[in-house]
C-alpha cells in the first residue's frame, strides 16, 4: 500500500522535493513504529476524550470504507479535517436538513467527538495520516469537502486530491499567507510546517475543484490574483443556527448588579507566545484596561482546547482572575451551551489592541470570525475595533453594536451610554434572520452540485 500512496505523490517530487520529503518522512508515517506510537496516544486520547466508548465503539477503517461505499438514495459529502470548526458542524446540520445529503466527518483530534457525533451521520476518529490515506484511496463520496487550518491540516487537500477521484472542495479557515508572514511563521510554527503549510495553501488555490472562504470578496480577489485561480470560490460563513438559540428567557448580569458585563468567546493566547504573532489574542493589557473602566470582562477560550491542559496553557489569565473581581476566565463552551450563557451579557467582545504587532492587515480587514454569529445568536450587540473592517461594515449596516476605533477602547464608559441599547437589540434580532443559516444552506449545496457536475 504504501508504494501505491507514494506513486500518487510523484507530482509533489516533481513540484518541490522539499514538500515530497516533508510529506512521505514526516506527516505520512510510512515506519510501522511510528504508526504504532501514533496509535497508542491516540488511544489514550480517545479514551480521555469519551472513555472506554470512544476507544471501542470507534469504526474501524474497512468499516468506514464500506460506509462511504454502501449504496444509498441520499448523496455522502465526506468531511475532512485535523480538528473540525463549528462552521463545518453548523453545515452538516442543515445539509442534513435538506433530506438529500448524508455528511461523514473524519477527524484525527477526539476531543470533540461527542459533540460531532450528535450532527453528522457518521464520524470516525483516525489515528494516523497514513490510515487516513488507505481510506481516501479507497473510498467513493459524492464530493469531499476537506477544511484546513492554520498551517495545520491545509495538506489534507494533498493527500484528497492525489488519492481520490471525487471532486474535492477545500475550505480555508485561515488563509496563512493573508494572516502571517513566512519569517514570523517560522518562529511559531517552524520551518517545515510552514514551508508545507503555504505550498498547500497554493496547491489548493491552483487544484481544488471549488474553494470556500469565511472571508470577503476582496480576499477572494487577493487570492485569484495571487494564483491564477480557475475552479468557483464562495464567500460562505459560519451563520447563525436557529437550534443554539436559547428558547429560555435569562436575567442578565447587569439587571442584578447595575454593572455592564462583557463577554469575549474564542481563541487566547497565553503570554509567553511570540507578541508578534499573537498580540492580538493576548488580552492582559485589555482585560486591566477594560476593568479599569469599571466594567466586567469574563474571557471564555475555545473548547477546541485540551480540557487536561487549560489550566496549563492559560495559568497567566487564571491568576490575574484571582486578583482582579471584575474579570473570569473560563473554559470555552460548545455552541449551544455558549449561546445561553452569553445572552446574560451585556455586549459580545471582538474589540483588540493592535499596538504590539498582530496579524496581517489583509486578514484583519477581510476575515469574519466565527464569533460574531455567536454573539448574535445569544442576542448581544457587538463591541468591536474598526480595523475589523469587514465585520464593522456588517455591525454598521445592521446597526447591532459599537465601532470603536483604538483611542476609544480608553473612554468605552464614557462612548457605550450614549447608545441606545434596546434599539441594538432589536436590530440584532432582525440581523439574526437575515444571518441565518437556513437563509443560505441553499448556496453552498447548489455550489457542491456545480462543483461536483
Amino acid at each position: 500500500m504504501s508504494d501505491t500512496i507514494k506513486e500518487k505523490f510523484s507530482t509533489i517530487k516533481e513540484l518541490n522535493k522539499d514538500i515530497y520529503d516533508i510529506l512521505i518522512n514526516d506527516k505520512l508515517e510510512f515506519g510501522r513504529l511510528t504508526r504504532l506510537k501514533k496509535r497508542v496516544k491516540q488511544l489514550l486520547r480517545k479514551y480521555k476524550a469519551g472513555g472506554l466508548r470512544a476507544v471501542f465503539d470507534n469504526l474501524s477503517a474497512k468499516k468506514i470504507v464500506n460506509k462511504i461505499n454502501s449504496s444509498s438514495v441520499k448523496k455522502r459529502i465526506l468531511y475532512i479535517t485535523i480538528t473540525p470548526s463549528f462552521n463545518l458542524l453548523r453545515q452538516s446540520i442543515y445539509i442534513r436538513k435538506n433530506g438529500n445529503y448524508e455528511t461523514i466527518l473524519l477527524m484525527e483530534n477526539p476531543w470533540l467527538l461527542k459533540l460531532m457525533e450528535k450532527h453528522f451521520d457518521t464520524v470516525y476518529i483516525y489515528d494516523t495520516y497514513y490510515e487516513l490515506a488507505n481510506i481516501l484511496k479507497e473510498a467513493k463520496p459524492h464530493l469531499i469537502h476537506v477544511q484546513g487550518s492554520m498551517l495545520g491540516s491545509d495538506f489534507l487537500c494533498i493527500l484528497a486530491k492525489l488519492l481520490n477521484e471525487a471532486k474535492i472542495i477545500f475550505e480555508f479557515f485561515d488563509v496563512p499567507s493573508l494572516c502571517v508572514s513566512k519569517e514570523d511563521s517560522v518562529i511559531v510554527w517552524g520551518e517545515k510546517n510552514t514551508e508545507l503549510g503555504f505550498f498547500a495553501e497554493q496547491y489548493a488555490c491552483k487544484n481544488a475543484d471549488g474553494i470556500i472562504l469565511g472571508y470577503s470578496c476582496e480576499a477572494a480577489d487577493i487570492l485569484k490574483q495571487r494564483y491564477n485561480i480557475k475552479s468557483p470560490i464562495l464567500e460562505f460563513h459560519t451563520y447563525i443556527c436557529n437550534e443554539f438559540i436559547s428558547s429560555k428567557k435569562t436575567i442578565k448580569y447587569s439587571q442584578e448588579d447595575g454593572k455592564i458585563h462583557l463577554v469575549y468567546g474564542g481563541n487566547v493566547a497565553p503570554s509567553n507566545l511570540p507578541k508578534k504573532v499573537f498580540a492580538d489574542v493576548q488580552f492582559h493589557e485589555l482585560i486591566k484596561e477594560i476593568t479599569r473602566q469599571g466594567f466586567y470582562f469574563d474571557i471564555y477560550t475555545t473548547p477546541h482546547v485540551s480540557p487536561l491542559k487549560f489550566e496549563q496553557f492559560f495559568s497567566d489569565y487564571i491568576a490575574i482572575s484571582k486578583q482582579n473581581a471584575l474579570f473570569r476566565f473560563e473554559e470555552g463552551l460548545f455552541p449551544h451551551e455558549a449561546a445561553s450563557e452569553f445572552s446574560r451579557y451585556d455586549f459580545g467582545m471582538m474589540i483588540y489592541l493592535f499596538n504590539q504587532g498582530t496579524f496581517l492587515s489583509e486578514s484583519l480587514s477581510t476575515r469574519l470570525p466565527g464569533k460574531f454569529f455567536l454573539y448574535l445568536e445569544a442576542g448581544l450587540p457587538i463591541l468591536i475595533s474598526e480595523e475589523l473592517r469587514y465585520v464593522s461594515k456588517l455591525v454598521r449596516e445592521y446597526e447591532i453594536g459599537i465601532v470603536v476605533s483604538q483611542e476609544d477602547i480608553y473612554n468605552l464608559s464614557k462612548i457605550i451610554p450614549t447608545y441606545d441599547y434596546d434599539k441594538l437589540r432589536e436590530n440584532v434580532l432582525v440581523a439574526r434572520r437575515e444571518l441565518s443559516m437556513d437563509a443560505h444552506i441553499h448556496t453552498l449545496l447548489k455550489f457542491y452540485e456545480d462543483c461536483a457536475g
